[in-house]
């Protein structure tokens, strides 16, 4: 049993939790829902011991220690918590990294790789029962700063995992990044862990698939249980939609003027041969969609056409007709590009910074243009965090952030790597509102993602890795 009694809780000097009850029975798993902002991850952290109530009470029965210490221990043996960005911390503690760093770092025998990240726990990946779409056998001499971020994400779990199996296992949006067989897998690997090891499990989610064994929701509403209900779900409502039921794209390409060319494209780290004989231009207005699995290298190209990457130089990578190395410099190419994805989150480290979130822009932008942030804010019904830390945005209002960062900078050619991750309905339906107002003719759009819904709406060609 596990139950929260009158718990006030929040950030470092800010009370958001107030007067709040919850109650999980034996056997029961849950769904957290709400929009961005509403306190869901807060409660995952009280349940993790991450952060701990300053007024009420937070029982636990199975956490029952007479001491300090040995509650210390069994919360850390009886409870696992996936926050949203921890794949930073299978990597080096330093929190001087960049996200562009994992291209930079080719031949740094320093990096780990996903065997070392493993340790000696490596030898007890057979008697987990993964799902083959979960196998990381392959994986295991890439140092780790090489996986994608579907990829990373299946690292960690499977690291937290064989440190022990838990009795209650906690998730903060586990699905973002994957691609759907990635995500029906983890939906039948959870189910497999609590029918087979009696696991309980409280998901933060929005949209995506959930295990068949998720039987509860609890729906969030500014810092308060706005709802909780029994939950139940079809087994036929995880299978994959069919890429041939898209519908009709918005946009038509107007133009012929390429903004983005790759001839014969190779990527290869050591052995491995990610991208081969690659091909593709992307003409001036067109709306594209890179679409593959994780690790396929959908990112990694991004970096290139981005300047992050220092293969592009090696390579025939031609942006807005002039190749790579010709002369122009980085942030030449970069003023004419804009740029989401999801390390940009991952390693924006906002403990860290001590400004608000509307400071945070003013200080991003080369040109402040107040009458569009206010706009754009609007949309976004982002006036109500703004002007909150950064260290205190849920990981939705960091991602509403990065867009907007985003968006404000003009631009000739936007990238957008999982922009819809974390959004709620809201949220995301503001997201299309903006991308419809803020697209024309001049403007060329490359989109990752991994629901066809999505491509469906923003894109009118596909580029398979």
């Amino acid at each position: 049993m596990i139950e929260f009694r009158n718990v006030q809780a929040g950030r470092p000097g800010i009370t958001l939790i107030k007067g709040f009850n919850w109650r999980i029975a034996p056997g029961e798993n849950w769904m957290i829902q709400g929009p961005n902002g509403s306190g869901k991850t807060l409660l995952l952290e009280l349940l993790a011991g991450k952060n701990h109530p300053t007024a009420g009470e937070l029982r636990i029965d199975f956490i029952d220690g007479e001491s300090w210490d040995e509650r210390y221990a069994q919360r850390k043996r009886f409870i696992h918590y996936v926050p949203t960005h921890a794949v930073q911390s299978l990597l080096k503690q330093d929190q001087h990294q960049y996200y562009q760093q994992r291209y930079y770092s080719i031949g740094d025998q320093q990096q780990p790789t996903v065997q070392q990240v493993l340790g000696h726990a490596v030898d007890a990946l057979n008697a987990l029962n993964l799902p083959p779409e979960f196998a990381i056998d392959h994986l295991l001499a890439v140092d780790a700063n090489r996986l994608s971020n579907g990829q990373l994400k299946k690292l960690l779990l499977i690291k937290v995992l064989l440190s022990g199996l838990p009795r209650l296992m906690l998730f903060d949006y586990p699905f973002e990044g994957l691609d759907q067989a990635s995500r029906i897998a983890l939906c039948r690997f959870i189910d497999y862990l609590i029918d087979q090891h009696g696991m309980q499990v409280v998901i933060v989610d929005q949209h995506n698939e959930l295990p068949t064994r998720i039987n509860h929701v609890l729906q969030m509403q500014d810092f308060q249980r706005l709802a909780r209900e029994e939950y139940g779900r079809s087994s036929a409502e995880t299978q994959p939609p069919s890429w041939s039921d898209r519908s009709q794209p918005v946009y038509r390409a107007p133009g012929t003027d390429p903004v983005v060319e790759v001839f014969d494209l190779k990527i290869q780290y050591g052995e491995k041969v990610i991208l081969e004989n690659f091909n593709w231009r992307v003409n001036k207005g067109e709306r594209w969609a890179l679409v593959g699995g994780n690790g396929a290298g959908k990112t990694t190209l991004f970096s290139m056409i981005f300047a992050d990457h220092p293969m592009a130089y090696s390579q025939s990578v031609y942006l807005f007709g002039r190749r790579r190395g010709t002369g122009e410099s980085i942030w030449d190419i970069k003023r004419r590009i804009s740029y989401l994805g999801p390390e940009q989150l991952s390693y924006l480290s906002p403990a860290h910074i001590h400004t608000t979130a509307h400071e945070y822009l003013r200080h991003a932008l080369r040109k402040w243009d107040a009458p569009r942030f206010a706009q754009i804010a609007e949309a976004f019904r982002a006036e109500g965090f703004l002007g909150l830390p950064m260290r205190a945005l849920s990981s939705g209002q960091l991602q509403i952030v990065l867009i907007m960062q985003c968006l404000l900078t003009e631009c000739e050619l936007l990238l957008l790597d999982e922009p819809f991750q974390f959004l709620d309905a809201d949220r995301k339906a503001a997201l299309h509102h903006v991308l419809n107002r803020y697209l024309d003719e001049n403007k060329t759009l490359i989109l990752i993602t991994h629901y066809a819904t999505d491509l469906a709406q923003w894109t009118n060609h596909t580029k398979y890795l």
